[in-house]
Formats: C-alpha cells, structure tokens, sequence
C-alpha cells in the first residue's frame, strides 16, 4: 500500500508538468558506475515515520544508480552492541551504520574519514547545525559522518493555561518554575511535567540544559569533573526543587521521557521539556486531548536567568565502516540520504500518514515556510534551539559517566543531600577517567 501511494506521488507529479529528477539533481554520479552493487545498512527501528519514508526512497536512488541498499533493523535494545560487535570483527557485513551521537567516539577506529569526498561533491556542510556536525565529527577534527536524524531540544506548553493564568511563555527556566507555582496554584494540574527515572541518560537533559546555560559543564578543559562546583550545586539544588516543591508530580522520579510528555497528552500537566519529534505525538489526536492538540504551544528550550539559552542537539550520524568493500557506492547512498532535497521533501509529504514525520536536519528545511506551514512553526523553533546548542561530552567514557549521573539525579529526586551526592558522583568520574589515561 505504501509503494502505491509513492507510485501516485510520482504520478500526480508528473501530470502536473514535474520533472523526473535526475542522478545530478541529488548530486550523484550520472552513469551508473556502481550498477549492480549491494549495500548492507546497519540501523535499528524502521518503523519510525522519518526511516520507512526513507525506505520508500530508496527504490528511487536504486533506479538511479543500479545499486541495491538493504536495511537491517536491529531492536534498540541491542543495537549499540550490534555496532560494536560488527565494528570490532571487521567483517564487511555492512557498508554503512548510523548511530546516536553519544556512541560515536567509541566508533573513531571503525568509520571512514569522508571530509574529502564531501569537499569534492560539494556537500554544505554549512547547511547543518554546527552541534550536529560535532557529533558527526565523534570529538575530533574529522568528518565520519553526515546529520540522519536528529531532535532539538524544546518546550511544550498549553497556551491556553498560560493565557489563563495570565502567564508569559517562559524564556528561562526560572520563569518556567514561577509559571509552574502560578498554575499549580490555581489548578489541580502539574505545573511542568518531568523525568528523573534513571534511563539512558533522560534525566540528564533538562539538567544539562540548565547547567550549560548558567555556565557551567561537566568537565574541565582536562576532562576532569567540575559539575559539583558552585554552580553545579546550584544548577542541580534548583533542578531538584521542582520536585521538592510540588512543581511537578511526586511520581517524577520514576518517570522516563515517554511518560513526562504523556502527562501533557492526557492534560494532566501544563508544560514540558522534550525533545521535537514529540510534536507528532502530542499534535496527533490518538495520544492527545482535543484541548491540548488545540492549544499546544513550542519554543526553544529555556536559558538560565542572567546566563545564556544552550540546550541539547540530539542526533544520528550515518557514516561507512572503515571495513566496507563498497566504500564508494555506500557514499553515493550517503549522500542521498541526506541531500538537501530529499530532506525537504520527506518533511513536506503528508500523502500517507504513516510516512509523515517533522524530523529535518538541515537548515534550508527548517527554515523553510513551506514546511513550517504544515507544523505552525516548529521546524522554525527546532532551528533556534539547535543554534545555540551543545552536544554531551564526546568522549568514549561518556556512557559510563551518564550512568553516573543519571543515578545521582535520582537519588536527589528522591531527597538525597545535593553537595554529598554530587562530590561522590564527582569522584567516580574522576576515577573512571583517570583509570582511562586522561590524567
């Protein structure tokens, strides 16, 4: 059904007078030089809307080039472990891999540097957020990647509580836990919904964003922990207060991600801080409640009072296995994965529902009007926010430290001393990269 729908895009495209694109319209080369080549493509999760859509296109590059792409699609769960085992065997299963920025810098010696193919095909790079090109870049000075999919970091309110309560859309977190008090106060819902539940690292984000913001981070220039110095006691003294202070729902500390932006779906809670994509949840009438689709609000995440607005960029590069016998043709692919045009166009398409995402990661499609028409702007705000933000630490130790801190945060959720429970999660850290040869 799917294939039918593409089939009748194309149709309806060429009746109204569209071209049919060429090899040179998504910078490829013209004459099949690859003809006859298969690619295999490690990823997890086809199901999402951005990937099927994905899919369905690449029948188009396969006319367009003769070469072959097949996508695997490894559970989640497992996925990381999938990358490492196929990096480290060195096998040639699989020519090209996408990963979540974090995981990159374990991956340096397995992927192909690509900043001379992309100079020699022109790809513009300028056209990506830089945050998102860090990650690509696993911390060094060299490209292995390319931007696939990516979320910038938001906030979600009901405008029509704020309106009520005679509020202003918060612009700093400050504000958010003012306008938190105001509306607890004069309803029965949650001011702002959040998430300290230890898992993969989700508790981290609003805390990272307001430790950026106020000028701190997590590592000194020598990688040494400094998130328990003055400013990160006050930065997480104040995280954990929303929770302390009845600003958010007492059940905060076992709730992940997926369970703070369901309590805004149902109305249950004013505002929220998550990532873009949830916009095709909260905005879908099977997850939300006609006055929350009716009324739903976005912004860039907040700043810090007197600091600046730096959130977290979340994204995954796609890049080649060093070990790949088909380094070429998987460029070729690479690069109409994430063309400009076919960016564009699979925000754009609203065709078939299950399809339809909002996920773009360059700026000519978040900027476009075309596309923020179809979302009221939230590709618009998705660049604000990815202008001014960071990704984490890009260190091959991150996940162990994430675990760290992930479980401090809980632990101060739940009531634990905010000075002692930092000092001692600064420690492990030290210990972690002191045991892996940093100092």
């Amino acid at each position: 059904m799917k294939r039918f729908w593409s089939l009748l895009l194309v149709l309806a495209l060429s009746i109204a007078g569209a071209q049919t694109p060429t090899a040179a319209d998504y910078n490829l080369q013209e004459g099949k030089p690859y003809d006859g080549t298969e690619l295999n493509f490690l990823i997890c999760c086809t199901a999402v809307a951005q990937f099927a859509a994905l899919i369905e296109r690449t029948q188009e590059f396969t006319e367009l080039t003769g070469i072959t792409v097949n996508w695997s699609n490894t559970p989640y769960e497992s996925y990381k472990d999938e990358i490492l085992v196929e990096a480290s065997a060195g096998t040639g299963s699989y020519d090209l891999v996408a990963w979540v920025d974090a995981w990159g810098p374990q991956l340096e010696p397995f992927l192909l540097p690509i900043d001379d193919r992309a100079a020699a095909d022109g790809v513009d790079l300028s056209d990506y957020p830089e945050v998102y090109l860090d990650a690509a870049r696993l911390g060094t000075d060299t490209l292995y990647g390319l931007p696939l999919r990516g979320h910038a970091f938001m906030l979600w309110y009901r405008q029509d509580l704020l309106e009520e309560a005679g509020l202003e859309v918060p612009t700093t977190w400050q504000e958010v836990a003012a306008a938190a008090q105001t509306i607890r106060e004069q309803t029965d819902m949650e001011g702002v919904s959040l998430y300290y539940n230890v898992g993969t690292g989700q508790n981290l984000f609003p805390w990272l964003s307001m430790l950026w913001g106020a000028g701190g981070d997590v590592f000194d220039e020598n990688n040494r922990p400094i998130f328990n110095n003055e400013t990160g006691l006050e930065v997480t003294e104040f995280y954990a207060n929303f929770i302390r202070e009845g600003l958010t729902a007492p059940d905060a500390v076992t709730k992940g991600e997926q369970e703070g932006w369901q309590a805004v779906a149902q109305g249950r809670a004013a505002m929220f801080p998550g990532w873009s994509w949830i916009y095709e949840s909260l905005a879908n009438p099977e997850f939300s409640e006609p006055e929350v689709i009716d009324n739903l609000g976005f912004v860039a995440a907040p700043g810090w009072e007197g600091g600046e607005r730096t959130s977290y960029g979340y994204i995954w590069p796609v890049g080649i296995f060093s070990g790949s016998r088909n380094q070429d043709a998987a460029w070729e692919y690479l690069k109409f994965l994430t063309n400009d045009q076919v960016n564009l166009e699979l925000v754009l398409d609203k065709s078939v529902p299950e399809l339809s995402t909002v996920v773009a990661t360059r700026y000519s499609a978040l900027r476009s009007p075309e596309v923020n028409e179809t979302t009221g702007g939230l590709q618009e705000a998705m660049a604000d926010s990815l202008e001014q933000a960071r990704t984490e630490p890009l260190v091959p130790e991150w996940l162990e430290v994430q675990s760290v801190l992930e479980v401090a945060i809980n632990e101060i959720a739940n009531g634990a001393d905010v000075k002692g429970t930092l000092d001692t999660a600064a420690a492990d850290v030290e210990e972690i990269m002191s045991r892996a040869g940093y100092y």
